[in-house]
Parts: structure tokens; C-alpha cells; sequence
């Protein structure tokens, strides 16, 4: 991200001001209509969700300036959604909803730039949650290179 991206993305947050919350409820109405299952892996209502979504959006756009305070912070984000059964295919359906949103919300202020900006912003922090995922999930993986173990597919118990 160049540092005009990251002053875009973080000024453009911060315009939302108290409205964020709002735009997070048309993320979730836009995730929800995109990809009916992604409604299975949320246990809150929509006013908690939106709460809890525009508050760690927050989190990571001030977090942004800093690669190491952002890093471990999306770690554990990413090992939290592994938890609730998020998986690779959902973060592209996140990544559009996110970005409906954000210009619905942001109205006029939105244009090619801004919606670049944040494009690569997302994509960021996506493909580091992926990652952190998929090392989370290589991780707890029992080995089973032993002759006479169980398939590689099956629990063990």
C-alpha cells in the first residue's frame, strides 16, 4: 500500500465517524445476500455484529501504519475466524460486500481512487488472515506419517 492508499483508507474510516456502525450493517446485509451461508457463522444479532465489525475495521485501519502492530493483530483475528469456521472462499464474498458498502456509505467522496485504496487494503489483510489460517490449520494437523495411523482425513481420538 503506498502511504497516499493508507491516508485514503484511514481518513475515509474516520469520515464515517458515527455512522460506521450503519455501514457495517449494509456490509452484512450485502455479505448475507451474496452468500446465505455465511449467515451460519455468526452467532450475534445484527446490531452486536455491526458493532463488533466496525469497531475491528477501526482497529485495523489505525493499525494499518505499522506492519507490526497490524501483523499479529490480524493473526489472531484470522485464528478466531478459523474458530468460528470462516474459510478461504468467504473472503472474497467479504472483500465485495466490504466495498458495496464502504461506497454506498461514503457517497460522493467515493471514487476510482478511494475504491483502489481500499481494494488494496483489503486485499492485505486478507491474504495475511488466509495465511495465518492456513498455518493455524497445517499446525493442528496431527502427523500421520507412521505406518498403521488413520487416514490422513479422519479424526483421531
Amino acid at each position: 500500500m503506498t502511504p497516499e492508499q493508507l491516508r485514503l483508507v484511514r481518513e475515509s474510516y474516520a469520515s464515517l465517524g458515527d455512522g460506521a456502525p450503519a455501514m457495517a450493517k449494509e456490509f452484512y446485509r450485502r455479505l448475507f445476500d451474496a452468500d446465505p451461508s455465511a449467515q451460519e457463522l455468526f452467532g450475534h444479532g445484527p446490531e452486536i455484529m455491526a458493532e463488533k465489525f466496525a469497531a475491528e475495521l477501526r482497529a485495523i485501519v489505525e493499525l494499518a501504519a505499522s506492519f507490526d502492530e497490524l501483523a499479529p493483530h490480524v493473526r489472531d483475528l484470522a485464528l478466531r475466524h478459523v474458530r468460528y469456521g470462516v474459510q478461504t472462499r468467504h473472503y472474497h464474498s467479504v472483500g465485495d460486500a466490504l466495498i458495496g458498502a464502504l461506497g454506498v456509505h461514503l457517497g460522493p467522496a467515493w471514487d476510482a481512487e478511494l475504491e483502489a485504496a481500499w481494494r488494496r487494503a483489503y486485499s492485505l489483510v486478507s491474504e495475511m488472515m488466509m495465511d495465518a489460517a492456513a498455518g493455524a490449520t497445517a499446525t493442528a494437523r496431527p502427523s500421520r506419517q507412521s505406518p498403521g495411523r488413520a487416514d490422513p482425513g479422519e479424526p483421531t481420538g
